[in-house]
């Protein structure tokens, strides 16, 4: 052995002999040293609480396992973590798309969680992100509570939400108008003289469903048209379920004119149907979808959509967060709002022409700027 590998071999062992074990970081953390193992590789959920002790107790007594030690020394890995419901659904998949490539313009790569609806699922990832020591988090979720995540800002990682706000734990948010969007999308069938809308709405969960389902309650009942539940169908943002929810509305007594499903997905399942039982679009039957995924220009007809201009979104999320992990951001949690814009397409325009007139027809109230 060369005299300088061999000084390099006693240092090293010197600084082997004063590094702190799995089991130090057990006792410190108050686990056992099979959670702290879970932590750091991921192999098993452990609560965002736990892991939140075991990663301040392996920072506090500088604890470094060798596949991230590199990275520890740096205090970065560059690199973020991104959840979200579902790669199923071609919206969140164009968020993924808009988020790694604004975060790759910036340096970063991106982990991909799909956490598939399911919250165990996504608290897991939670946890395995944080183990991985990425710098911050996008979370797109439609379950998880403050509670869940406020172990995650104490421990001090940045996390950004997208499409939720959560008030109370100091979370930076990007998100559109949903009742913007909405009332938009409900006004435009009004004015089309559409009266029997029905509405497709999303998981009884999401806080967007819920936002973009009283829109629509509220633009009826401002246009002086009653609220019909019957009218309102549950789906799960997946096209089958537009498919069974449209089968729903047009076998009632009085079906609807207009169908209003809260994602592009379901309108598509709903524009199937009414195809198979013959029924023109938009003569018969207008539709409205929400989201502008790019198929909607390419269904037959095209879709009137409520779009949400994702590439934008993207790129404020992964500027809110970066500001975070640099520390340059404003004290305050910020909440930035991104305008939808409703996109009028064959699916809507000109079913006025064909429809009865309406036995009330009351124009909405003009509010002065």
């Amino acid at each position: 052995m060369l005299e300088c590998d061999a000084i390099v071999y006693v240092l090293l062992s010197r600084e082997r002999r004063h590094m702190a074990t799995m089991r130090n970081v057990a006792e410190y953390a108050g686990v056992s040293t099979a959670t702290v193992s879970h932590v750091i590789n991921g192999t098993r959920y452990v609560s965002p609480e736990l892991t939140g002790r075991v990663l301040t107790a392996m920072r506090a007594l500088n604890y470094q396992p060798d596949a991230v030690a590199r990275s520890l020394r740096r205090r970065e890995t560059l690199t973020i973590g991104l959840i979200i419901p579902s790669t199923e659904i071609p919206f969140f998949a164009a968020v993924a798309h808009s988020i790694e490539a604004a975060a790759f313009q910036a340096g970063y790569n991106v982990i991909l969680c799909n956490s598939g609806w399911n919250l165990p699922r996504e608290l897991r990832y939670l946890g395995n992100l944080l183990a991985r020591r990425v710098d911050g988090l996008v979370c797109i979720s439609l379950e998880m509570t403050a509670d869940q995540i406020a172990p995650v800002v104490a421990e001090g990682t940045p996390v950004v939400m997208f499409e939720r706000r959560m008030p109370g734990i100091g979370l930076d948010a990007v998100g559109i108008d949903n009742v913007q969007g909405a009332t938009a999308a409900m006004t435009h069938l009004l004015e089309l003289r559409h009266r029997r809308i029905g509405c497709i709405r999303g998981l009884g969960t999401s806080s967007l469903s819920g936002m973009r389902l009283e829109a629509y309650r509220q633009v009826l009942a401002e246009w002086g048209v009653a609220y019909d539940p019957a009218l309102v169908c549950q789906g799960d943002y997946l096209p089958h379920s537009g498919r069974m929810a449209a089968r729903a509305l047009m076998d009632l007594d009085d079906p609807p004119t207009a169908i209003f499903a809260l994602n592009d997905m379901m309108a598509i399942g709903a524009l199937q149907v009414l195809h198979e039982r013959d029924l023109r679009v938009p003569g018969d039957v207008a539709v409205v979808g929400f989201d502008g995924i790019p198929l909607t220009q390419y269904t037959s007809p095209a879709l009137t959509t409520v779009v949400q201009p994702i590439s934008e979104m993207g790129r404020v999320a992964v500027e809110l967060l970066l500001a975070r992990i640099r520390g340059d951001g404003p004290r305050e949690a910020q909440f930035v709002v991104v305008e939808p814009e409703l996109v009028v397409r064959a699916s809507t325009v000109g079913a006025a022409a064909s429809l009865p007139a309406p036995r009330t027809a009351r124009q909405p109230t003009e509010v002065s700027s």
